[in-house]
């Protein structure tokens, strides 16, 4: 049976027998390859996964040097060693300035040679599981940015894990404020191309005719006011992600372009007469009905689906009122990180929400979602007198008449330390006790009718109906048929 190689090492050389010489030098353990020119050196690099390559720097049409450069884009965390006839410290400089990790004269002894490529192999290996470390502390981090443990969060948050390990372009849907930029962040950050560029653009901030040029670049003197060329966003993106956020609102003509670009992935900048290849993740973001828009011949039905190959619902808050005392601790925890920095340790902010301000968070509809919710906490936060929020600290419009009165007392904080109470529990008790009032008030309010109550509150009549029996909730004789 035989032993696994300890390295797989590539050797490039334009003699082809250069090769079984380094071999014999490494002595067993080794598996070692041969290539005499710089294109059979990247087919190899690009089908088998090396740990180290011994580039000569006198190759046949493109230099060692050059060779280097692009296995250095190819492969960058593959260990590089330079071989030459004549050593020069001039050259050492230049090999280690473009990533080479030793420079050895071919005169090397096997004892030389050997060692160091144990020490390339090593090198390599550990930055490989350094980047693997690093990539698992961001999927960490990026999960935990998503905040919510109700069944529509948990979903998205799983649906998120999967659709990142993947490179295919995601349509995230929703309403404005319910978080799709920091849902693409995530998807960027937790993915393979987390450490590479995330560029966001929002679609709907410029004419056409200036977006297109934003988008895809443009050469010197193209339009009036071109007074020098400019890359462009999907350029300086390249090897990352962009993010096209409002991407509903763009012109027919620059539909066209993107299209291109999901198709062929090259562009070409305006007053240009080149195509560019461009190596980008896109995920773009709407809150319109891009069905509709294509119904209507507003929106090109190609480009829809080449968008679309995995859509993401982003729920709106409505929908996953369990999760707005979690969301309220998160937003005045780090609201009032942000005002000790601005303002010093001693700054005051509170972080603490009494149980009627709960109930009223709980029962408004937030139509502007989490980023009204941040909106309106913050002004609460700066206009309310000692460590608490109250009810008359909130400014929510239109709510003042659904307003529930007050249940138990609730402290919203990063953690319930002082109580010793999970934040699951606080979280769950929070949450039947917000939704109880608020069904309550509202059946109330609308002559015990299910149906109203529903659409008064933004749920369904079958959710209304299960909380009712949930909560033993006594509905009104509004000629409605029972559910009991």
């Amino acid at each position: 049976m035989t032993a696994e190689p300890v390295h797989r090492v590539l050797v490039v050389d334009a003699e082809p027998q250069i090769h079984r010489l380094v071999a014999l030098l490494l002595g067993e353990g080794y598996s070692v390859d041969g290539a005499t020119d710089a294109e059979q050196a990247l087919d190899h690099v690009h089908h088998t996964p090396y740990d180290v390559i011994l580039i000569d720097t006198e190759l046949p049409e493109v230099s060692g040097f050059d060779l280097l450069r692009k296995i250095r884009k190819l492969a960058p965390e593959l260990a590089v060693i330079l071989l030459t006839v004549r050593a020069t410290v001039q050259a050492a400089v230049q090999a280690m300035r473009l990533g080479a990790l030793d420079y050895l004269s071919k005169t090397v002894s096997a004892d030389e040679l050997r060692a160091a490529v144990n020490r390339a192999a090593d090198h390599g290996s550990l930055t490989r599981e350094v980047r693997r470390l690093r990539s698992e502390v961001e999927r960490a981090r990026g999960l935990v940015r998503l905040i919510g443990e109700s069944p529509p969060m948990r979903q998205l948050i799983a649906l998120v894990e999967r659709v990142a390990n993947s490179d295919a372009t995601v349509l995230i849907i929703g309403e404005s404020g319910t978080g799709k930029e920091l849902l693409s962040r995530t998807i960027h950050r937790i993915g393979p191309r987390g450490d590479k560029p995330f560029v966001a653009f929002d679609c709907s901030a410029l004419a056409p005719s200036l977006l297109e040029a934003e988008l895809f670049g443009h050469e010197k003197g193209a339009f009036t006011g071109a007074g020098k060329a400019r890359r462009g966003l999907f350029r300086e993106a390249h090897g990352g992600t962009i993010f096209l956020d409002e991407i509903g609102d763009i012109a027919p003509s620059v539909q066209n372009k993107l299209l291109r670009v999901l198709q062929e992935r090259e562009i070409k900048p305006v007053g240009g007469d080149q195509f560019v290849k461009v190596d980008v993740r896109v995920v773009a973001a709407t809150n319109k009905d891009l069905k509709a828009l294509v119904a209507k011949s507003a929106f090109r039905e190609d480009l829809y689906w080449r968008l679309a190959v995995v859509p993401i619902q982003v729920p709106p808050l409505r929908e996953r009122r369990e999760d707005i005392p979690l969301l309220a601790a998160h937003i005045l925890t780090r609201r009032r990180g942000a005002a000790k920095t601005f303002a010093g340790a001693e700054a005051r902010y509170p972080t603490k929400i009494s149980p009627g301000a709960m109930a009223r968070l709980g029962a408004y509809h937030w139509p502007g979602n989490i980023r009204e919710m941040e909106n309106v906490l913050s002004r609460a936060a700066i206009l309310c007198d000692g460590g608490e929020i109250r009810s008359d600290d909130l400014d929510l419009v239109g709510l003042s008449e659904t307003a529930a009165p007050a249940g138990p007392e609730i402290e919203l904080q990063a953690v319930d330390a002082a109580a010793g109470r999970p934040l699951k529990v606080v979280v769950e008790q929070a949450v039947r006790s917000v939704e109880r009032q608020a069904i309550g008030k509202a059946l109330e309010l609308c002559g015990g009718s299910p149906t109203k109550a529903a659409k008064r509150l933004g749920i369904s009549r079958a959710s209304i109906y299960n909380k009712i029996r949930e909560y033993s909730l006594q509905s009104g004789s509004s000629g409605e048929p029972s559910r009991s």
